[in-house]
C-alpha cells in the first residue's frame, strides 16, 4: 500500500508539471515568436548499479541485483518545439521575420555604453529608438530594450537622413531621404546566428535566451553551438512578424487528458489511505 502511495503521489506531481506547462503555452499562443515546450515522462527506475557489497542491505531482496523496485513515473525531458509560426503581416518596415532557422542576437549595454550581455529571440517586433551618445542617430530595439545587433555583435545603427530598408537575406540597403544618389548597401547587416542544438538554450523569460552552460559538454564553451549565419543563409521578411507555433486544439487535448489523468491518481492516493487506515485498525 506503502508503494501505491509513492507512484500515485509522483505521478500527480508529474502531471501537475505538465498541466502547467500547457498552461503557460496556451498564455503564450498569441506571443510574437513563441516556441511550444513540450514534457516527456520517464520511469522512476530506482536503479543503483554496483550497490553489491553491502549483503547487510540486500537480505530479502526481490529485484535482480543491482536494481530497485520503480516508483511509478517522473517529469523527464522538456524540450522546445522549433516548428515555424505562422507570418503575420504587420506593415512596419522594422518588424522583422526569420524564415526557417535562426534567432536574433539582442545585446543589453552596460551603463556606459559598452557591450553587456547577448540573448537570442525569435520575436521581431523592433523599433526606432534614439542614439543617447550620437545626435541624429537611431538603434533598433525590442519591447524589452535588447539593442538588435549586427553581424559584429555591435547594436545596428542608423541615420536620419537614410530611408531604411531590409533585404532578404538581411543585408541593410540606404536610401538618401532627399532622393539624391543611388541606394547603397550598409556596411552592417542583422547578425542572425544558427543555435546547432536549441535544447541547450535557457528561457531567460520576455521570449529570449541564453546559452545554458550547464548542460554544455566539458571542454566546450558558450561560443562553441552558436554559428553566424552567412547572408545566402539566412530567410528573412520585412514587415512581417512571426506567431507563435502553439495549436490551441492540441493544448485543450492535453490539457484535458492531464487533468483526467491527475484526477485518476488522485483517487488512487485517497483509496491507497483508506486501506492503510483500514489495515491500522485491524491491527488494533
Amino acid at each position: 500500500m506503502n508503494t501505491s502511495l509513492y507512484i500515485s503521489s509522483g505521478a500527480m506531481s508529474a502531471y501537475q508539471q505538465k498541466i502547467d506547462n500547457t498552461a503557460n503555452n496556451v498564455a503564450n499562443v498569441n506571443t510574437n515568436g513563441y516556441k511550444r515546450k513540450d514534457h516527456s515522462f520517464s520511469e522512476i527506475l530506482a536503479a543503483q548499479i554496483n550497490n553489491q557489497g553491502r549483503p547487510d542491505q540486500e537480505v530479502g531482496r526481490l529485484t535482480p541485483n543491482g536494481i530497485r523496485v520503480g516508483y511509478g513515473t517522473r517529469m523527464g525531458l522538456t524540450q522546445t518545439s522549433m516548428e515555424q509560426g505562422q507570418a503575420m503581416e504587420t506593415g512596419n518596415p522594422f518588424d522583422l521575420m526569420i524564415k526557417g532557422n535562426g534567432f536574433f542576437q539582442v545585446g543589453y549595454p552596460t551603463a556606459t555604453g559598452e557591450n553587456g550581455e547577448v540573448r537570442f529571440t525569435r520575436d521581431g517586433n523592433f523599433h526606432l529608438t534614439p542614439n543617447p551618445y550620437v545626435e541624429g542617430s537611431f538603434h533598433l530595439v525590442n519591447a524589452n530594450g535588447g539593442y538588435l545587433l549586427d553581424q559584429n555583435g555591435q547594436a545596428l545603427e542608423f541615420n536620419d537622413q537614410y530611408e531604411v530598408q531590409f533585404n532578404d537575406n538581411g543585408q541593410i540597403q540606404l536610401r538618401n531621404k532627399n532622393g539624391q544618389g543611388p541606394a547603397f548597401f550598409s556596411p552592417q547587416q542583422v547578425g542572425v546566428v544558427d543555435i546547432q542544438n536549441p535544447h541547450v538554450l535557457r528561457n531567460m523569460g520576455n521570449n529570449e535566451f541564453t546559452v545554458d552552460p550547464a548542460v554544455l559538454g566539458n571542454g566546450t564553451t558558450e561560443a562553441n553551438p552558436i554559428r553566424l549565419m552567412q547572408p545566402g543563409e539566412v530567410q528573412m521578411a520585412s514587415g512581417f512578424l512571426e506567431g507563435s507555433n502553439v495549436n490551441l486544439t492540441t493544448e485543450m487535448v492535453e490539457l484535458m487528458t492531464s487533468q483526467r489523468s491527475f484526477q485518476m491518481n488522485a483517487r488512487a492516493v485517497s483509496y491507497a489511505d483508506q486501506m492503510m487506515g483500514i489495515a491500522s485498525n485491524i491491527l488494533r
